[in-house]
């Protein structure tokens, strides 16, 4: 269970923000992992190619150290508490949020796992987060929206401006 708290700060709304830019950079450009682990192993002249790599496993452990930030400060600071609705509602509210923190952290530690352990077992594993990915995206920027439009509640503007709850 959450702590609660008078609306998100202007730090958690920061990572939450960067965090999303991050991950949409690697669903993205993610896809050309295959052609640098290639190139890499080959043995062939592939420079443009290892900054893609570098810039993708970079970005990765930035997505899982900024997550981590981000859920030590969901654990000292709190969050809003939840907008009122039926019973069901607000759980799956906070299971799509369980769950994007689990892909957050899962994702890049399958990647590393790829790169340094075992490409083909964890690089599956990996791979396959991509369309999970998704469909959170698709099923948390639906709720946002018609909890704005439809609800007319305070769910989506206390992600914009701190301290609303």
């Amino acid at each position: 269970m959450a702590r609660h708290s008078n609306g998100y700060t202007a730090l958690q709304l920061a990572l939450h923000w960067l965090i999303v830019l991050l991950v949409f950079f690697q669903l993205i450009f993610g896809e050309d992992m295959g052609r640098y682990n290639y190139f890499l192993r080959s043995g062939q002249d592939a420079a443009p190619l290892v900054t893609g790599y570098y810039l993708h496993v970079g970005v990765g452990i930035a997505v899982l150290v900024l997550t981590l930030v981000r859920l030590g400060l969901r654990l000292t600071q709190g969050v809003p508490t939840p907008v009122p609705g039926p019973a069901l509602q607000v759980r799956a509210g906070e299971a799509l949020h369980y769950l994007f923190y689990l892909m957050l952290i899962v994702t890049p530690i399958t990647g590393l796992l790829a790169q340094y352990v075992n490409m083909r077992t964890f690089g599956e594993i990996h791979a396959a987060n991509k369309p999970i990915f998704i469909l959170l995206i698709v099923l948390h920027v639906a709720a946002a929206l018609y909890h704005h439009f439809v609800l007319k509640d305070t769910t989506l503007r206390r992600m914009m401006v701190p301290g609303t709850h």
